[in-house]
């Protein structure tokens, strides 16, 4: 794998009057393009992101059966979007990111078992530390976007500890975007630590015959965090065209 930096693009970043790096791996060629070769070693609270790595565990190690394995809502009202509020299924619950699911399939999963699939995966520190339904939230999880390309490429490759089928599915499950001649895969995440928000979008870029994982990761002051949701996604889209990973008409 080649890696080569591409600093033009960060002028993306600066005009959104936010720090950020973007990481993209043809997975066809192996060339590596970053924008911020410092920033994109540096190990961030991976958030929601945290649901690809989740579900994958839960599909394997039986917790969750398939894409309509389903759990009760409990309830409780909460806050981030009216669509958490009721029952769902592996794929709403990707699809809605819907913390509560997967904060009670990490509880079913247990943290021995959690520990030992992320070790397993060589998923950024692999650190649970911070409680089993908190540790990608406000723990000691941390991830950066390099190891998040890198591990988006060996779900891609299915070269994980984990049986393709539920690779496949995971990878289905993050469809964004697609039309004839290309599609594209991702997962966002937005959390706030010290005085920062953090947002990212994580996935995959299939263009004809080509292949690239990518991961966004966008940093600014803790209270510019509702302006992160729509921009994370504008600015990934606009570096994948950009990078020629997608065409131009993708995503609008």
């Amino acid at each position: 794998m080649v890696e080569r930096v591409d600093a033009s693009a960060q002028a993306l970043f600066a005009a959104a009057q936010v720090e950020g790096v973007f990481v993209l791996r043809s997975l066809t060629t192996g060339e590596q393009i970053v924008t911020d070769a410092r920033l994109a070693g540096v190990g961030e609270l991976p958030a929601s992101t945290f649901k690809i790595p989740n579900a994958l565990i839960a599909l394997e190690r039986g917790v969750l059966s398939g894409a309509d394995a389903s759990l009760p809502w409990d309830g409780v009202e909460r806050e981030g979007s009216r669509e958490w509020n009721r029952d769902h299924t592996l794929a709403s619950a990707l699809r809605d990111s819907t913390v509560w699911f997967f904060q009670e399939v990490a509880r079913r999963v247990g943290p021995e078992a959690m520990q030992a699939s992320l070790k397993a995966f060589a998923y950024g520190n692999a650190d649970i530390g911070g409680g089993i339904d908190r540790f990608w939230l406000s723990g000691q999880l941390r991830i950066s976007p390099r190891e998040q390309v890198e591990f988006m490429s060996r779900l891609h490759r299915r070269a994980l500890p984990v049986a393709p089928a539920h690779c496949a599915l995971v990878e289905h499950m993050l469809t964004r975007a697609q039309a004839p001649g290309w599609s594209w895969r991702g997962k966002t995440g937005l959390t706030e630590h010290d005085g920062l928000a953090v947002g990212w979008l994580v996935g995959l870029a299939e263009r004809g015959a080509s292949t690239w994982a990518y991961a966004l990761m966008i940093r600014a002051p803790e209270k510019e965090l509702e302006r992160m949701i729509p921009l994370r996604v504008d600015l990934a889209r606009r570096l994948l065209v950009r990078f020629a990973a997608l065409p131009e008409e993708a995503g609008r």
